[in-house]
């Protein structure tokens, strides 16, 4: 698919670990993908067990300017590199398409997670806020250079010409935590909650589980459960529950504690309530819908890794000839349709970026089942029934509202869909073919369709149809089981977060806008399965090799294998804040007054002694680096992410997401608010008939 793209990994003196795993991450999906591979500096091998090896040519004499100007005809060659914070357009020029990552050169896992607000709400609030070990940070920044790449590629593959992208590093974990800001806008700050989270980790015969559920679960816990003392009216409201939490949660932890991860598996799916197994690292290697999937695949150097995070699921050529798009310097998706059934976060998420990439998103809804976020805790009340997080993922989109359940409702959608060259649906698996929305269906009405499935953990195999929230994924990937304190008991982000649902919307978005290209390109009609699970598994992929080789699962052996400078953690300071201290060399310490060493004691006995503000600042003047653990309102006030458009209003005012990367050349924009159900049909039918 990405054949004609090739791809030069530029690594410079100033490129940190953390950017350099960033480059290294987005430039094996490409290669994946088909691109050619070029490098040019130090890639970031240690540690990497073998997931960050791939076929390359190495460029020892060519600078990246010659490299840029030999491109063949018909090819592109973009550059990914890294650059300091505000420098990137100082090294962007027409002549060449780059990827820039601006990120400062001591930004590490903790630092990132603290000032994006994410380590705020994971852990105890009794205790420091929690990262998790691994290279998760340096991931997503990966994921977002690769949507930003696929996006340059799109655009070149479409009209014949690329375009360069700047990604604020340090801002993609806050745009990751979009939910913080909205809160905060709206004076709520979502905390690290603990024992009494709302969906808890809790012990089972042989490990843990996280027990999600939504009060309309609540009769299938009594009834899974088994205890009649769980009946109670005091029970059923999440006030009550709040109220009485002991009475509750007594005889289900009673219950966990005679059930195996397996067998909860089973129970869960089987109720349909949305709990999951902790799966460590080496359980992922033996699950059986991973293995259903054959989701992991042997490295050079003969450890295991994930496989991407798509499977075609069907694919269908038609010997109707493909378009030639017009040669335009337009925004890489612009002339596309997107019949979106996408509902909160994981599918409407990725339409929106496919929004912002420039195609027509439609949002496919009807007055009686509406997308679930319109009514979200914040909404407002009457014919504006729009909550403050729905507006995130629907702005830059049209409605039009139409009843699938009625014969006039399918005829209208397959009217719409011989317009359309892609369809985003995240329902559950079964509801798009008791609809008779099916791909073969899709395909009869249009040729070169692309129907893509963005579901928890993919269409097939033992479990897939379980019932699925982020957490649920944090819990079954291996995020839950890395992010623990000393006492190995795991933490989920809960629905402040749900991190794997932010994740899919970089990865769907990316890879769903290269195969419309393609389809569009090729006449061929695709069905996408696109796994959430699989998305945020690939992101474990060193630690994953690391394991397979014999490694220890456990975080404290996943923090030390990962890399990263002598000091980074996060230490508690006078104020009672938390900063993120980072220091390259044992000699920083030196020119820090009243500070001893780096040793991780002597530092928290320092930091005690001042504000974290003081802190940070004095590791950043002694040529180390910080960052403060902040929340919601940290992050909302900060002027420097809606300066570079990771946070946007709408044209009514409204805060929402802005966006992972910025394409230089064609900028994207926050150009339309979130629609009513139904807004724009009328305009929508009429358009359709002038066709």
């Amino acid at each position: 698919m990405f054949d004609s793209i090739e791809i030069l990994q530029l690594y410079t003196k100033e490129t940190s670990e953390t950017a350099a795993r960033a480059i290294r991450f987005a430039a094996g999906i490409t290669r994946k993908l088909g691109a050619s591979l070029f490098v040019k500096g130090t890639p970031p091998t240690k540690s990497g067990h073998g997931f960050y090896d791939m076929d390359e040519t190495v460029l020892p004499d060519t600078s990246a300017e010659d490299w840029a100007a030999q491109a063949k005809s018909g090819h592109l060659r973009l550059i990914i590199t890294s650059a300091a914070p505000g420098t990137s357009r100082r090294i962007l020029r027409k002549d060449r398409h780059v990827v820039s990552i601006e990120l400062a050169d001591w930004e590490t896992e903790e630092t990132l997670f603290a000032s994006s607000g994410i380590a705020h709400i994971l852990g105890d609030p009794e205790r420091a806020p929690l990262v998790p070990a691994g290279n998760f940070a340096a991931h997503t920044l990966g994921y977002a250079a690769f949507a930003a790449v696929s996006a340059i590629a799109v655009k070149f593959l479409r009209f014949g010409h690329g375009d360069s992208a700047i990604i604020n590093g340090s801002g993609v974990l806050a745009w990751v935590n979009w939910k913080s800001a909205v809160h905060a806008s709206l004076g709520g700050d979502p905390i690290r909650q603990g024992e009494k989270a709302e969906w808890p980790i809790v012990e089972c015969k042989d490990g843990y589980a996280a027990f999600l559920y939504n009060d309309r679960d609540w009769d299938s816990i009594v009834e899974m459960v088994g205890d009649p003392a769980l009946d109670a009216d005091e029970f059923r409201s999440f006030e009550g529950r709040q109220n009485n939490r002991d009475g509750y949660m007594s005889p289900i932890r009673k219950w966990l504690k005679t059930k195996t991860k397996a067998e909860l598996a089973v129970l869960f799916e089987k109720h349909a309530i949305p709990g999951a197994p902790v799966c460590t690292v080496s359980d992922l290697l033996q699950d059986p819908l991973l293995v259903h999937r054959d989701a992991f695949e042997e490295t050079p150097a003969g450890t295991k890794s994930p496989k991407l995070a798509h499977r075609i699921a069907r694919e269908e050529a038609h010997p109707q000839r493909a378009d030639i798009d017009l040669h335009t310097n337009e925004l890489p998706l612009s002339g596309l349709r997107v019949l979106d059934f996408g509902i909160i976060t994981a599918g409407a998420g990725v339409s929106a970026l496919l929004a912002d990439m420039g195609a027509e998103v439609l949002k496919i809804e009807s007055h009686n089942r509406a997308d679930p976020f319109r009514i979200w805790p914040g909404a407002k009340t009457g014919d504006d029934s729009e909550s403050p997080v729905f507006k995130s993922n629907n702005r830059n989109k049209l409605g039009v509202a139409i009843d699938l359940k009625t014969e006039e409702g399918k005829r209208e959608f397959f009217e719409l869909a011989e317009t359309a060259d892609i369809v985003i649906e995240n329902y559950r698996r079964g509801v798009l073919d008791r609809l008779g929305l099916t791909f073969d269906a899709l395909r009869a009405a249009n040729p070169r369709i692309l129907l893509a499935s963005i579901s928890g953990q993919g269409l097939d195999g033992p479990g897939s149809g379980h019932t699925t929230f982020g957490s649920t994924l944090e819990a079954n990937c291996g995020f839950s089981s890395i992010t623990c304190y000393d006492d190995g008991i795991p933490y989920i982000s809960g629905r402040a977060l749900n991190y794997p649902d932010q994740i899919i919307c970089l990865y769907g978005a990316a890879i769903v806008a290269a195969f419309a290209a393609d389809c569009r390109r090729t006449g061929v009609a695709r069905h996408v399965d696109v796994s959430q699970r699989d998305c945020t598994l690939y992101q474990l992929g060193d630690v994953i090799a690391h394991v397979s080789e014999g490694g220890d699962d456990s975080a404290d052996a996943v923090r030390s294998v990962a890399g990263g400078p002598p000091l980074s953690a996060l230490f508690q300071c006078a104020d009672g804040s938390y900063a993120a201290l980072t220091a390259g060399n044992a000699e920083i310490a030196s020119n820090i007054r009243g500070l001893v060493s780096i040793q991780a004691s002597d530092v928290q006995a320092w930091a005690r002694q001042r504000s974290a503000l003081d802190a940070v600042s004095a590791f950043l003047a002694a040529g180390g680096g910080g960052a403060i653990d902040r929340g919601g309102p940290g992050i909302f006030a900060d002027e420097t992410l809606f300066a570079t458009q990771i946070f946007e209003h709408s044209p009514n005012g409204a805060l929402v997401k802005g966006f992972p990367f910025q394409l230089v050349g064609t900028p994207m924009s926050i150009h339309s608010n979130s629609p009513k159900v139904g807004q724009h049909t009328d305009e929508v039918v009429r358009r359709l008939a002038t066709i």
